[in-house]
């Protein structure tokens, strides 16, 4: 049974201290901190000239299709690998450079000051915590959390919701954003601070950038419903892509749920996110592809204990804090492969999409 859970478990202890010497330090960080930035650098190419390719040289199928394919792949690792790591401050000190790279979000159609309210405050502060964290609300379409409100279509939500996931990015440039302004609200929490005019003007013009590289530019080249056909197309495939590496660590039927009563400040933060975020890991060759895209999605246990922290250190991070989970008992969820994660969040979308009338949710 799992249940929404408002008292730690008697587990053993593990505080931010231990965090903190788990953390890569000095050389360490320094050379994770280049492998990031190197990887930001080729991954950026990769999408710029894929994407030049697609509009200037393919002008049929032949070469059009592996081009968009790759852009794709370039686009989604633009997301989890640079826009992630940047909004959260992970590519180093300068905060010019953070901020820079951060706008990559508005220029794939998201806007990133909503993003760092939405993920680094809500999410972040209040992990799986149902009616705070907004990452696991989508709400009327899926039932994702125990105490959320059940609806008749939520027991087709596993067969469905993978084609709704595609609509991710077209929902933020579309939609939530302007929704979140008009209302002051992301999904049910107040938005704490009012946009500066700056902030606006930023959000705004990511729109139009969005729209004049994605459309406009290869409308010029391009029959105009062969453009359209490829930027849904291509959106669609990045947006499943992206809303599955994150829900992979946190919608799934091997971690916890928690009430806003639930203890998760101080000391207390480190066993929430121990119970509420799993790791994916990525050992075999089928899976190391993945593992390049998702950009320490896999890590995400560490990288909630240390969202600073570039991913490219996550690895020998989630080392240290596994050996002390276990020798101090403390259960480490840990998805065997991708193929399991993905089991485990197909069997958490069926279990939530039953009606059980209580916060319990029956896994068998």
């Amino acid at each position: 049974m799992t249940e929404l859970l408002d008292a730690p478990a008697e587990l053993g202890a593990i505080t931010l201290a231990d965090v903190a010497a788990c953390r890569p330090h000095g050389d360490e960080l320094r050379r994770a901190t280049r492998r990031l930035q190197w990887k930001a650098v080729f991954v950026i190419l990769v999408a710029i000239g894929s994407y030049l390719g697609l509009v200037l040289l393919a002008h049929g199928l032949l070469l059009a299709l592996p081009l968009a394919v790759i852009l794709v792949v370039a686009l989604t690792t633009t997301g989890t690998s640079v826009m992630h790591d940047a909004n959260h401050g992970a590519f180093g000190r300068s905060n010019r450079l953070n901020r820079t790279l951060a706008y990559s979000a508005d220029i794939l159609g998201a806007s990133s000051w909503l993003w760092r309210h939405k993920h680094n405050s809500l999410h972040h502060g209040n992990t799986n915590v149902v009616g705070i964290d907004t990452d696991i609300e989508q709400l009327p379409f899926a039932r994702l959390a125990p105490g959320q409100q059940w609806r008749p279509w939520h027991r087709y939500q596993h067969i469905y919701i993978w084609g709704l996931y595609g609509f991710l990015t077209a929902q933020w440039m579309l939609f939530s954003d302007f929704a979140s302004l008009v209302s002051g609200r992301i999904g049910s929490q107040r938005i704490q601070r009012a946009p500066r005019r700056r902030d606006l003007v930023l959000l705004f013009a990511g729109k139009v950038l969005h729209v004049g590289w994605a459309l406009a530019l290869p409308f010029a080249f391009h029959r105009w419903w062969t453009v359209l056909a490829f930027y849904f197309a291509c959106s669609w495939l990045v947006g499943l892509v992206l809303a599955i590496c994150f829900q992979l660590a946190h919608c799934v039927d091997i971690v916890e749920f928690a009430t806003p009563e639930s203890p998760r400040r101080g000391d207390d933060f480190v066993l929430h996110q121990l119970r509420t975020t799993a790791d994916v890991a990525c050992g075999s060759v089928l899976d190391r592809p993945a593992l390049w895209m998702m950009g320490g999605l896999d890590h995400q246990i560490e990288h909630h204990l240390a969202p600073g922290v570039p991913h490219t250190a996550y690895g020998a991070m989630a080392t240290r804090i596994g050996r002390i989970c276990e020798a101090r008992q403390i259960v480490h969820h840990v998805h065997p492969s991708v193929w399991a994660a993905l089991k485990s969040h197909a069997r958490w979308l069926r279990a939530m999409g039953r009606n059980t009338g209580d916060t319990a949710v029956d896994h068998g």
